[in-house]
């Protein structure tokens, strides 16, 4: 089977947790004896929006496309320069599937030409782009909007251009409905989205695979203050605001805190010192890798992760989990599916403050020994990285099959 992957990044400009499960079900996939494309998107300002490089990746063959530089929604959502691109690539290659991931800056145009090119399209629905402007549900004062279905009336009160969104969520539908699956990382998820529209019968749950500590690996023991760790960036979604609040109101320094700067890893700079303004001392880390995550969470203790929407998934937090790190996690969704409060994290309410926060860092400082993290059946049910590339094949082997099915009928 030739198949397509498309990710808005992919190595080495990997970032975020859908470039991590498109990179490692690419490899595992090419491992099975399938043929991997990816199609990736480049911020690379050499190149004129539109126009596209070739390069190798993980022992995958890449093109990279440049994907919208505007910052604004239209052109995130939807890049002809891209779509005219991709067509090319189509025509060229003739995968027998293609497998979609993130798609900002690319556009949903991309999954279009695949379709109108009939080829079977499988899409992963990895956040709320598709249908919130705002990608996770959020009001523009940070806050979740708390809508367990995803209500265009009730979206009108929240963006500038109520009708052309309106637009943008219908023709979401229509594509969404038109693809062969559409997967989701969580249970939790396929019911917000199937509430939101998409159809049931296309939608599976492809749960995502946490990679697991190297054979042997025990997260070290340390003797000095209690380490913690945030990996959100300074943004109002992943609870940066409410770090900084529940750290200055504790007014106690006996804790380091690490903090990840994915951008470091793209040329960029996310954040300063200065905006972490806390008591205790701070280090800023580039993001880690595939390479580097024992190494990670073996400088942290506790993970701080107070996501201020619901999560498709929460991938950090497992992957915390099972090195032996306690997240403290907001009751958001997908995050806390594998998290019991008191077993292996703790769980805080999904508020917009910071006061719960506070006490549950407060609580870990008190008496450090108290937070061990005990995971029932050694992982907690927790998919390992194969298992869900094992499902994923499945699922694109289904819809080749269903794609033959119906042109056997025409």
């Amino acid at each position: 089977m030739r198949v397509m992957i498309v990710n808005v990044h992919f190595a080495p400009e990997s970032f975020g947790g859908a470039t991590l499960v498109a990179e490692e079900t690419a490899i595992r996939l090419r491992r099975s004896g399938h043929e991997v494309i990816v199609v990736t998107g480049t911020g690379e300002e050499h190149l004129p929006p539109g126009q596209m490089r070739r390069y190798e990746a993980l022992d995958l063959p890449v093109v990279a496309i440049r994907h919208a530089a505007a910052p604004d929604p239209s052109s995130q959502y939807d890049n002809p320069a891209a779509t005219g691109r991709f067509r090319e690539i189509l025509d060229a290659t003739r995968p027998d599937v293609v497998h979609f991931h993130a798609l900002q800056g690319l556009g949903v145009g991309l999954v279009e030409a695949a379709q109108e090119a009939g080829i079977p399209t499988v899409v992963t629905l990895h956040d709320a782009w598709w249908l919130c402007e705002r990608m996770f549900m959020v009001r523009g004062n940070g806050e979740y909007c708390g809508q367990v279905a995803i209500d265009p009336d009730v979206c009108a009160t929240c963006i500038p251009h109520p009708v052309l969104h309106r637009e943008r969520q219908e023709r979401s539908l229509r594509i969404l409905n038109a693809c062969a699956r559409v997967l989701t990382p969580s249970a939790f998820w396929r019911d917000i989205m199937v509430a939101s529209g998409v159809d049931a019968e296309r939608a599976h749950v492809n749960a995502n695979g946490v990679s697991r500590p190297a054979p042997g690996w025990r997260h070290p023991s340390h003797g000095g203050p209690v380490r913690l760790g945030f990996v959100g960036g300074v943004n109002d979604v992943k609870g940066y605001h409410q770090v900084v609040k529940a750290l200055r109101s504790l007014r106690r320094s006996d804790y380091e805190l690490l903090v990840v700067d994915s951008l470091m890893n793209l040329g960029g700079v996310g954040f300063t010192l200065e905006d972490w303004d806390v008591p205790g001392f701070v280090h800023i880390v580039p993001g880690y890798n595939r390479d580097s995550l024992d190494d990670f969470f073996g400088s942290i203790d506790v993970l701080l992760f107070p996501s201020q929407w619901k999560e498709s998934y929460g991938l950090t937090v497992r992957e915390a989990a099972l090195r032996g790190v306690w997240p403290i996690a907001t009751d958001g969704g997908g995050t806390v599916e594998h998290i019991e409060d008191g077993v292996n994290g703790t769980v805080i309410p999904l508020d917009g403050g910071f006061h719960h926060l506070a006490a549950a860092i407060d609580a870990v400082l008190e008496d450090p020994s108290a937070f061990v993290p005990r995971l029932r059946d050694g992982h907690g049910g927790i998919a390992t990285l194969d298992e869900q590339a094992a499902d994923l094949e499945q699922h694109l082997l289904a819809a080749t099959a269903a794609e033959a099915s119906a042109a056997a009928e025409r």
